[in-house]
């Protein structure tokens, strides 16, 4: 029986142990190899991944043309083809999306599944809208710093197309921490079949393969990775996880490789914790500049980043159900599970700035007690 002694600082993933069950494969004890400095290695390929992504991306442009052509209603009918892969809706290109065979709904756990199709019916009628967004009326939105930017918003001031996104990135985080480093651990000895799952896991981390030194292009979980670098040190933290893993494996080091494969699932819980206070942080920015629309986009993206949360269902995730419903009270204690965010700014209530951030700093605190973040750490996510 293996055990897993779980560090509740990101900063300590190092202290991970594990005492594992042989298997009926012998593994090398020989630690007497290098680790590159960049993720360079025979037989890798992400390709599945890239072509994901890429779905990825579509779907969520196709969304975002609402927010440009208001009441230009987005087909929720085709949302969920596009996520099936039917119909060829995809903008092709040399990654061959529409015949690639892949669909972005096989990589999602049920629960977030199930979230991402209501978000496309709510999609489809919200769109509908030809009057600007209000408290109890869907419709588009310019933010006042930015009055090019529009947001299709909700009758509760939600942004679907960053909540669509943040849920993309739970699919990533999921696929990393309870499918590829999950199995990596548990599931064989064979190395090929793990230098697969590690080179899929990198994929879905969206970075370049000389990252941190190269921030070149980062997408998703390797955008937030550098924007909370600077407080919790993620970037290092992360890529020397999946080089030394990965070259592990192709040493034929399998419990160094399953120590990584540790703190690659920690990492990445805490990375989506993370990503929740430096939300919090852009509200507070957005709300100091009286731009209370572009603050429900980024309210919009932290609950996404909450509901993920709940998405990753390892038992070395730190935050417990309970403590996922006391965080979604926080956003609205009359509908945690559908937060009214007109109701949070308080735009129209009087509200002042100290009042709403002193909402915004409740959430950031809660999440810095329950994930071990610093007094020091939290201002710097």
């Amino acid at each position: 029986m293996r055990k897993l002694i779980v560090p509740t600082l990101f900063g300590f993933l190092s202290l991970l142990v594990f005492s594992c069950k042989k298997s009926g494969s012998k593994t090398s004890t020989n630690t007497d190899y290098s680790v590159p400095a960049t993720y360079s290695f025979a037989h890798f390929n992400d390709a599945n991944q890239l072509i994901l992504l890429a779905m990825a991306d579509q779907v969520v442009a196709r969304i975002n043309t609402a927010n440009a052509n208001p009441g230009v209603a987005v087909s929720a009918q085709t949302l969920t083809a596009m996520l099936n892969n039917t119909g060829g809706y995809f903008n092709d290109s040399a990654l061959q999306l529409n015949a690639s065979g892949l669909k972005l709904s096989d990589w999602l756990p049920a629960a977030e599944k199930a979230d991402i199709l209501n978000y496309f019916d709510s999609i489809g009628v919200f769109s509908q809208s030809t009057a600007p967004a209000s408290a109890g009326s869907a419709g588009v939105s310019p933010s006042s710093a930015s009055p090019n930017k529009l947001y299709l918003l909700s009758p509760n001031g939600i942004f679907y197309s960053q909540v669509v996104k943040k849920a993309i990135m739970g699919m990533c985080a999921y696929q990393i921490a309870n499918g590829y480093m999950t199995d990596s651990v548990v599931s064989t000895t064979d190395t090929l079949t793990l230098e697969h799952y590690w080179d899929a896991a990198f994929g879905f981390f969206s970075v370049p393969v000389n990252f941190p030194t190269s921030t070149t292009g980062l997408r998703y979980f390797g955008s937030y990775s550098n924007q909370v670098d600077a407080g919790l040190n993620s970037n290092r933290t992360i890529m020397t996880a999946f080089l030394t893993g990965r070259a592990a494996i192709a040493n034929n080091d399998l419990t160094g490789m399953k120590v990584q494969a540790g703190q690659l699932i920690s990492a990445f819980d805490s990375l989506d914790a993370a990503a929740i206070v430096q939300e919090m942080h852009e509200t507070n920015t957005n709300i100091e500049a009286g731009d209370a629309v572009a603050a429900y986009g980024t309210l919009s993206e932290s609950l996404g980043f909450v509901r993920n949360l709940a998405y990753n269902t390892s038992p070395k995730r730190i935050i417990t159900a309970a403590q996922i419903a006391q965080l979604l009270a926080l956003y609205d204690s009359a509908n945690p599970n559908s937060p009214n965010l007109y109701n949070f700014v308080g735009k129209n209530a009087g509200l002042t700035v100290a009042q709403i951030e002193a909402k915004t700093n409740a959430i950031a605190q809660i999440i810095g007690q329950i994930y071990g973040f610093t007094a020091t750490q939290l201002p710097l996510l």
